[in-house]
């Protein structure tokens, strides 16, 4: 009955923000974007500057760790400086949450491409894709940071350029990964050891189930066949096999640096 109770007021303290709501007295709510476990986003109005922004909100209910990982974000967005990737414009405390206010990029999600608008990707589409992605991964490596959540919900596609979005879980490259309660993890998100120190090889990692994603955009199962390994049931050349094997494959034959990948990107496109 506690438990329940306690779930119950957890639901009450982290009810969204209505449609017409005013955040800091500035940010009129127009739409909820999203909602996760320390957060919820909100497509809002700039009264102020009349452009429309992000605005994050630190779950109540997470008390100081929703505060920290908003934080953080924060820190980190300060820190980058890149035309696609959305810059911090604000941050403030109100009425017990921590809010976080960054450019909205109106577009759609690489997700949304694929499952919502039927687009497919060939090889070639998703070698060049990657390759403009990377531009924007590899200038959050070289300013210390991994991103640490590359999948295809955070990357929006708008007016033929890529957006690299929601980095609420990016953090300083050689930082352990926490868990949920804030401690070193057993294992991470894609079955790697959780609790290390975190690198770019999750990123690329993360690249390569991306990429997967576009390419099984336009696969289409013979039937009566069961499931197989991609390796398997996608018709691939060999460079691009080579590609997913490094990312996808174990640590110690996997791509540790972000050049690499580039380099092999492009030797692809090439042949």
């Amino acid at each position: 009955m506690l438990a329940r109770l306690r779930a119950f007021l957890a639901a009450w303290r982290d009810y969204p923000r209505k449609e017409g709501e005013l955040i800091g007295r500035r940010y009129e709510v127009l739409s909820l974007v999203g909602m996760g476990s320390y957060g919820l986003a909100y497509r809002c109005l700039d009264r102020v500057q009349q452009r429309q922004v992000a605005v994050k909100q630190a779950k109540p209910s997470k008390r100081d760790v929703g505060k920290r990982l908003l934080e953080r974000e924060r820190h980190i967005l300060l820190q980058l400086d890149h035309p696609y990737i959305p810059a911090c414009r604000d941050y403030f405390e109100e009425r017990g949450s921590a809010w976080l206010v960054t450019d909205y990029v109106e577009g759609y999600t690489l997700e949304e491409l694929i499952f919502e608008q039927g687009c497919l990707f060939g090889e070639q589409e998703a070698l060049r894709f990657a390759l403009c992605l990377m531009d924007r991964v590899n200038h959050v490596h070289e300013r210390g940071f991994v991103h640490l959540d590359l999948r295809i919900p955070n990357v929006i596609l708008r007016n033929g350029e890529i957006y690299l979005i929601d980095f609420g879980l990016a953090r300083r490259i050689g930082d352990e990964s926490p868990g949920d309660d804030g401690q070193a993890a057993a294992r991470n998100k894609d079955g790697l050891p959780g609790g290390m120190p975190a690198s770019k090889r999750s990123d690329l990692h993360d690249i390569g189930h991306l990429m997967l994603f576009m390419l099984y955009s336009g696969y289409t199962p013979a039937p009566g066949t069961g499931e197989s390994s991609w390796s398997e049931e996608l018709n691939l050349t060999p460079g691009m096999r080579g590609i997913l094997r490094k990312l996808l494959g174990k640590e110690s034959e996997g791509y540790t640096e972000t050049q690499e990948f580039v380099r092999d990107i492009k030797q692809a496109l090439s042949e």
